[in-house]
């Protein structure tokens, strides 16, 4: 049996629960040392993995049996983190965005490649097992033609906890922006990925007022090839993620209590069944749960990073994916800023 791979996790924030629990479902890897500026965050995740050495500086984690690194750290400190590693020959997952801006991306990818070493970043989505179903039916015709895609990404857990004055999330340039880039590139990735198409231009309006953030609330319009029409919206004065992909034959809306699908005609997939041709049908989340579970190993974004590495499986969000898509987000941002629609130039590779 192949060994699990050594993973290094940088920064030791809320999101590192889910590369823990990525480690706990696959056997892919396993994290072998831990990094945090932070004394108090570092005791308290090592806590959870007491085998890990524990570090306060990022450099350290580059150690000879280290196979790849985790890197959670703030948006602004991606680069810095990517040039290291790869400078020591260590393959980087990085949680999104990839950068704050569309600069820095171009360079991690661009670093990436002189090293000679992979990069890719965490899209959570894509691990889960209700989207490939749906990508399965797309792809299948069922919906028919794809027409519209509608996505919310929003929570109000700023509303009530904003970040501390000196907080990273609080400074735009250290984001790259605010609500659109840290929630809506989740929805502008899925689609992509569900389409098989590329987004070719974006506009946009935004609004604020509710918490301490210039991008508060944003509402983007994006058009994919073949004319599929989609709207993102993206707030931190609203709660509610939904995704929706609307056909000329049929549609299927997720949210978070159940999935409501209409369609022509039966479909028979691994997290749900279709049985009732022509009505509308919701389908509880317990339900879609039950059915998920035994497929979440295989997706898992951690496991399928190191799987990359080790026996050259795809990855669904390489580098050059994420580029691509922050392409997109830059679009966003512009049009927001003229007031006029911008085009998305260059391609994925």
């Amino acid at each position: 049996m192949t060994r699990p791979l050594r993973a290094a996790m940088a920064a030791c924030g809320g999101v590192c629960n889910l590369a823990i629990e990525g480690a706990r479902l696959t056997r892919d890897f396993e994290i072998a040392a831990i990094q945090d500026p932070d004394p108090a965050a570092l005791a308290r995740v090592g806590e959870r993995l007491p085998e890990a050495r524990r570090h306060t500086v990022f450099e350290d984690l580059l150690a000879a049996d280290i196979d790849f690194v985790i890197v959670n750290s703030p948006n602004h400190l991606h680069l810095p983190q990517v040039r290291a590693a790869a400078a020591a020959g260590k393959p980087c997952l990085v949680q999104k965005p990839i950068a704050p801006t569309l600069a820095e991306a171009a360079e991690m990818v661009r670093i990436a490649a002189a090293h000679g070493v992979k990069l890719g970043v965490t899209m959570f989505e894509l691990s889960r097992p209700i989207h490939h179903q749906v990508k399965a039916m797309i792809a299948s015709g069922w919906l028919g033609r794809p027409v519209l895609v509608s996505a919310v990404g929003a929570h109000t857990g700023y509303l009530a906890t904003p970040p501390a004055p000196g907080d990273w999330r609080r400074d735009p340039a250290k984001v790259g922006g605010g609500a659109f880039i840290q929630l809506g590139v989740h929805h502008v990735n899925l689609a992509a990925w569900l389409l098989d198409r590329e987004a070719v231009r974006a506009s946009a309006a935004g609004a604020r007022g509710l918490t301490v953030f210039e991008d508060e609330t944003m509402l983007a319009t994006v058009e994919f090839a073949d004319g599929v029409m989609a709207r993102f919206a993206t707030s931190y004065a609203a709660d509610l993620y939904a995704f929706a992909v609307i056909g000329d034959r049929g549609r299927i809306h997720l949210l978070p209590e159940h999935v409501v699908v209409r369609g022509p005609e039966p479909f028979r997939g691994e997290v749900f069944d279709y049985t009732e041709a022509g009505r509308e049908v919701a389908i509880p989340a317990a339900a879609l749960a039950e059915r998920s579970r035994p497929l979440e190993a295989a997706l898992e974004v951690h496991g399928r990073f190191a799987r990359w590495i080790a026996r050259s499986e795809p990855y669904p969000c390489p580098g050059e994916r994420a580029l691509h898509d922050m392409r997109v987000v830059e679009a966003v941002y512009r049009a927001c800023r003229t007031g006029e629609a911008a085009g998305i130039e260059g391609e994925p590779r």
